[in-house]
């Protein structure tokens, strides 16, 4: 039962550092489609 008190924190810990890191990475465009502009020029074009 002692290594529940252990785990948990670290997996708490962990899950929020994961969550910052993940909004951080959307914020700064990390996930911004960038094939479609570029296609959607050649579509439009036409």
């Amino acid at each position: 039962m002692n290594i529940v008190f252990l785990l948990l924190p670290i997996a708490l810990v962990l899950g929020a550092a994961f969550a910052v890191l993940f909004i951080r990475a959307v914020k700064e465009g990390q996930f911004d489609d960038l094939d479609d502009a570029p296609q959607r020029m050649l579509r439009d074009g036409g």
